[in-house]
């Protein structure tokens, strides 16, 4: 009997988004947390001896250079995705990224084209996918027709690093991505023409979109339209919440998607709430991608098709055009 693969992992940036991957990591059987690297030395330091990482580091290229590493989770600021991502890929490291992908179709591309080069498992980090609830609500509705969305926020202070235009984008990119991604998930025909409205309504020293509500139109003939803002969390359904339809059959998640009501023959059945599991949810499909030498969970390319939409729909808010995502430069992302 063969014994299971330990995998052995590494986590630049030892913010708040690291702190999440290594509270699983460092307790997942299977796993070893062998390395983590910030920029800061005493805060990968005192990362480490929380987490019980065998060594900390300010140099990402000990990470690169270090054999004892499978894959890596990169928990950076947006705009440094594309160069880490590229170096990880090069260095042979499989590597986990969380979302956005980044911030520009063009680093969008060069991260797909920088795994396709070399053949690492990659993944992002679209965790809702994962939601128990979600997932058995894209088992009860396989075609949806119609469906609305929100991730509503509480205000974000204009000097937080994700309202920063270079470094994080704003909400509609930053956090905007994730139930747009859901969406997608749940609608499987592409996405094909992109309408928005919205602007920047409560920043205004930042050269950022921070409130949208974008329909969506896919290959199908459904639509979706998914709002997003940092305007106040709404009090029943909560941050994240969606509904959809398919003609006959309906369903609604709400409690940040943890919990599922479904309505079929008019007969609606609510279904107990499940636990919110954090990073766990998708770290584990993607250690075991990695022990097995699988696909990934949420590939590269399927994030950047996420991107796409959403740098579409700020496009839209911007020039008050719909969108047509068959055309350059979106074409490529939707449909590779």
């Amino acid at each position: 009997m063969s014994t299971p693969r330990i995998v052995r992992a590494a986590i630049i940036g030892c913010g708040s988004y690291g702190a999440e991957h290594a509270k699983f990591l460092s307790t997942a059987p299977g796993v070893r947390l062998r390395a983590v690297a910030d920029i800061a030395p005493e805060r990968a330091e005192d990362f480490a001896k929380k987490y019980g990482a065998d060594y900390a580091t300010s140099d990402v290229g000990r990470i690169w250079a270090d054999r004892e590493i499978d894959a890596v989770w990169i928990c950076t600021q947006h705009h440094t995705h594309a160069p880490l991502a590229e170096e990880a890929a090069a260095a042979g490291k499989n590597f986990f990224l969380e979302k956005p992908l980044a911030l520009t179709l063009a680093d969008c591309d060069r991260i797909v084209a920088a795994v396709e080069r070399s053949g690492v498992i990659a993944a992002s980090g679209f965790k809702l996918r994962f939601f128990p609830a979600v997932v058995a609500a894209k088992q009860f509705i396989t075609r949806p027709q119609l469906t609305t969305a929100h991730v509503i926020d509480d205000h974000w202070p204009s000097e937080f690093w994700a309202n920063d235009p270079v470094q994080g984008g704003g909400n509609v990119l930053s956090q905007g991505c994730h139930m747009v991604d859901t969406v997608l998930h749940l609608h499987e025909p592409p996405p094909v023409r992109v309408y928005a409205a919205g602007g920047n309504r409560n920043h205004p020293t930042r050269d950022i979109v921070d409130t949208a509500a974008i329909t969506v139109t896919f290959a199908d003939g459904a639509v979706a339209n998914v709002a997003v803002g940092d305007v106040g969390v709404p009090p029943h359904a909560s941050k994240f919440a969606l509904q959809t339809s398919d003609g006959s059959r309906s369903l609604s998640l709400y409690n940040r998607l943890n919990s599922l009501m479904t309505r079929a023959d008019k007969t609606i059945t609510e279904h107990p709430a499940w636990p919110e599991e954090g990073a766990a949810v998708i770290d584990a499909p993607f250690i075991a991608a990695v022990a097995s030498g699988g696909v990934s969970p949420v590939t590269v390319q399927s994030a950047r098709r996420t991107s796409a939409v959403v740098l579409a729909a700020i496009e839209s808010i911007k020039t008050g055009r719909v969108i047509d995502l068959s055309a350059a430069p979106y074409a490529a992302a939707i449909t590779g």
